[in-house]
């Protein structure tokens, strides 16, 4: 303190700055933006989780299947789920539903290409960049794979190839 003509002044000291009230905010906002984002996937999440809830209770309730997983989503004509099972013999099924309570067919699983030979397949025969959805999927009542693939001028691709042979019934080249 000063002093000036019997009068005490205060002088203007510049004020610390304080790394703990720095991490306290810093800290705060990250959990604030984590919070935000965790909301959003969560919501945004919400209605393939409960479509996927439907299918698996229509698969249920109209099959014998048991211990259903892998459920996939085809969109390219109608929206056709495929839901993997096991019926009561112990064989490995795939249950096709048109729409979330739609008609349900099944299919014996295990005796056609699987996915990671699919993935071989298109990858010595077509070169993509990359391959962004292989899902089976029903085609003039036969199982099927539908894939969609970049390849490598940017086109963006799809095939409907048959689930036992391999065969290509549809190709769409160049979107």
């Amino acid at each position: 303190m000063e002093v000036h003509d019997n009068l005490r002044v205060r002088m203007a000291r510049p004020k610390r700055f304080s790394w703990v009230k720095f991490f306290i905010i810093l800290v705060a906002i990250f959990l604030i933006v984590a919070g935000a984002i965790y909301a959003y996937a969560y919501m945004a999440l919400q209605p393939m989780a409960r479509a996927e809830s439907n299918v698996q209770k229509t698969v249920s309730q109209k099959t014998s299947l048991t211990n259903l997983h892998g459920v996939t989503e085809d969109d390219r004509n109608d929206t056709i789920y495929a839901v993997l099972g096991k019926d009561s013999d112990g064989q490995q099924k795939v249950a096709l539903v048109k729409g979330q309570h739609g008609a349900v067919t099944t299919f014996d699983f295990g005796n056609g290409l699987s996915r990671a030979d699919l993935l071989k397949q298109i990858k010595a025969k077509y070169n993509p960049k990359k391959v962004y959805s292989a899902n089976l999927s029903l085609y003039q009542k036969i199982l099927v794979w539908e894939i969609s693939y970049e390849s490598q001028n940017g086109d963006m691709n799809y095939l409907t190839m048959d689930y036992k042979t391999g065969a290509v019934y549809r190709a769409i080249n160049g979107i």
